[in-house]
């Protein structure tokens, strides 16, 4: 996967009830502007754990490790939990991921960093393994 952003920056920093509705057009040099929409996030976990490994390869500072109790497997940069957004080209043929690390920095204090925004070298539907 090819990252298309290499620097990470903060996309929010706010209250919580503006976290869960954000959104924000991003420019990427190669697919052309992108939306991310807060509401439209999933946990990167998500993806199947073969393509959310290689991601956090490819993301400084992010890990994998299980969450106790459960045993539930996580994805984190620093205290943020890692989330991503397939978008999808115009032609449907061509997605990239959005990925991102937010959650609550501080009490009653939101982030969202920008990660990354990757090629998808897999289809355009997130698998369910």
């Amino acid at each position: 996967m090819k990252n298309l952003i290499k620097n990470k920056k903060r996309l929010f920093d706010g209250a919580e009830s503006d976290f869960y509705v954000f959104s924000s057009i991003l420019d990427t040099p190669d697919f052309g502007p992108v939306l991310f929409d807060n509401r439209q996030a999933q946990y990167l976990w998500e993806l199947g754990e073969r393509q959310a490994d290689a991601l956090v390869g490819l993301i400084p500072g992010a890990r994998k490790h299980m969450d106790f109790p459960g045993d539930t497997l996580a994805y984190k940069q620093g205290n943020l939990a890692l989330y991503i957004q397939r978008v999808n080209g115009r032609d449907a043929k061509r997605s990239v991921l959005i990925v991102v690390a937010a959650g609550e920095a501080q009490p009653a204090r939101f982030v969202i960093d920008l990660c990354g925004v990757f090629a998808d070298d897999e289809s355009c539907h997130v698998p369910t393994d």
